[in-house]
């Protein structure tokens, strides 16, 4: 995430802000920026050719004490901006059973933090949250935020990437586990959601 994408005036004053009465706020890390992210449909061979090269990236620069260089992922200029999504259609879609946060922030460590204005983030907390980049209004990035134990955060995230597959066509991409599905494949999305209910299980 570049640094003009929220705005680091408020870096400095935003760790210390304390919470306002019925005012939701969320943070997420910066390294988690677009990590599981909506995509375009029809470019899963140009996803799965991008994640060899981060994968392959990845062993070639691994350590014990972690790895030697930084992989810069490609990516579309456009975002998702050519389907016309808007924010508030998202909203309309999913806040009655995703609560929109009123602030966004995002940093590192445990003092920095950056107000992310053009964010609109949806969830219960933010290990389980929608994220919304928008520009003037319509959709330009959207990725998730996924850890869960119970069923119920499941069927919250099933029903969550159900809602936004009825906006539009869109895929999703986990840059972490190499994965890229559609979403109007309703038997992979369950499939796959279910091993994050299985890998939290297997968390001691």
């Amino acid at each position: 995430m570049t640094r003009h994408e929220c705005d680091s005036e408020n870096g400095a004053a935003q760790a210390s802000l304390s919470a306002d009465s019925g005012v939701r706020k969320l943070f997420f890390h910066e390294d988690d920026y677009c990590m599981l992210e909506l995509v375009l449909p029809g470019q899963q061979d140009e996803a799965e050719e991008e994640m060899g090269h981060i994968a392959r990236f990845s062993e070639k620069h691994r350590t014990e004490a972690g790895y030697t260089d930084l992989y810069v992922r490609k990516g579309d200029a456009d975002g998702l901006t050519g389907l016309g999504i808007r924010i508030a259609d998202i909203k309309a879609a999913v806040s009655s059973f995703a609560q929109p946060y009123d602030i966004v922030s995002t940093g590192y460590g445990s003092s920095y933090r950056v107000e992310c204005p053009r964010i609109q983030a949806f969830g219960p907390n933010e290990e389980t949250a929608l994220f919304c980049e928008h520009k003037d209004g319509i959709l330009y990035k959207a990725w998730l935020t996924l850890e869960f134990e119970d069923r119920d955060r499941y069927e919250w995230t099933l029903k969550l990437l159900r809602a936004l597959a009825g906006l539009a066509p869109l895929a999703l991409a986990d840059w972490n586990w190499g994965i890229h599905l559609e979403l109007q494949d309703d038997a992979a999305l369950a499939a796959y959601l279910e091993n994050y209910l299985d890998e939290e299980s297997d968390t001691p």
